[in-house]
């Protein structure tokens, strides 16, 4: 008879249990954590990727014009644009605000219009108590999608400023990050650290560099095109689609849906929004299949599978940031765990072909 002992035994050993139970209540925690934290963590974690963007120009302008002044201007450059640009988004929400009931006679008569077809052309898909309530459903879901951009917008205003402030501090502290380990451990594991840490600058910074520059040659000629067709709010709408753009899938089908369905609602079925939905489709494709694969390349390294289930996990626990965030602390946790030989293996399943 074989010693070995069967699948179902190992599993009932108490240090299996053990593992598993210890595994379970760490994930909780977490979790918890995570949300408890999130007013906390969410805008401490967008100022660092952002210090990762702006570190490299500080180095240089460091080395020209000495500490502090490269201090200055990188952060007041970076808090200036951070500042202006969710207030220059706020007050185009405050104004879209204005337009709601110009948007719910319209959205109103569209539903209208819509009905009679339909009533028309294939009167079986009508409910015989249908009148009217299409319309009054259009006009409230407007006015509702409205007040929650609106409250998102002012909770972002707020959440930029606190940002501003988290990079401040990171740059003033990120040129002494390497002194404080190097006395705070042993040399070998000091320089072990010290490598991790150059591995995750490495691939944060080549990720964000090139999604910054992927985004803003999507946003532009979007904002352009919606400007020049007269739809309002294009600057808006541009800085939506740019940020939209670092949620990978999601983010370019709602930057694609919002534009076009406010032109459609707002100039109805004439050519405007026709117009539009044709240019900004091809804005869109040419940027996935053209401009995205040529600026990133390889910069990410992960599944696509495992950055769909990144975007649900953080998406479930901070929202729409939590999805910005999404792939810059997947290929984070990829590098870490690769560090470790327990975990090396969940690490290379997790990368990209």
């Amino acid at each position: 008879m074989s010693d070995t002992p069967d699948a179902p035994a190992r599993w009932r050993a108490p240090n299996a249990v053990r593992t598993v139970a210890l595994v379970l209540c760490a994930a909780a925690c977490s979790w918890y954590l995570l949300l408890e934290l999130a007013a906390l963590l969410r805008p401490l974690l967008i100022a660092v990727l952002l210090a990762y963007v702006l570190m490299p120009y500080h180095a240089r302008l460091k080395r020209a014009v000495g500490t502090a002044a490269s201090l200055a201007v990188i952060a007041s450059a970076a808090t200036g644009a951070l500042l202006a640009l969710a207030f220059v988004s706020y007050a185009s929400v405050l104004e879209l605000r204005d337009d709601i009931p110009e948007l719910q006679a319209r959205a109103g008569n569209l539903a209208r219009r819509a009905e009679r077809a339909i009533a028309e052309h294939t009167p079986w898909l009508v409910p015989p108590d249908a009148g009217g309530k299409p319309f009054a459903r259009v006009s409230e879901g407007a006015a509702q999608f409205v007040f929650v951009v609106l409250s998102r917008s002012a909770n972002a205003a707020l959440e930029a400023a606190v940002v501003a402030l988290y990079l401040l501090f990171l740059l003033l502290e990120g040129a002494r990050f390497p002194a404080r380990v190097r006395t705070a451990y042993e040399p070998e594991r000091a320089e072990r650290i010290l490598h991790v840490a150059g591995q995750v600058n490495s691939a944060v910074v080549s990720y964000l560099k090139a999604k910054v520059r992927s985004s803003l040659f999507l946003a532009v000629p979007v904002s352009v095109v919606l400007a020049v067709l007269g739809v309002k709010f294009a600057l808006l709408w541009g800085v939506l689609t740019f940020l939209c753009n670092f949620i990978p899938y999601i983010g370019s089908a709602v930057a694609y849906a919002l534009p076009v369905g406010f032109a459609f609602l707002w100039f109805g079925p004439v050519w405007q929004p026709f117009a539009a939905a044709g240019l900004l489709l091809v804005c869109h494709v040419a940027s996935a299949s053209v401009i995205e694969p040529y600026i990133l390349g390889n910069a990410v390294g992960v599944s696509p599978l495992v950055i769909l289930g990144s975007l649900a996990l953080w998406g479930l626990l901070w929202g729409v940031p939590g999805m910005f965030l999404a792939v810059p602390l997947t290929v984070v946790a990829i590098i870490v765990m690769d560090q470790f030989e327990a975990s090396r293996p969940v690490a290379r399943l997790l990368k990209g072909g």
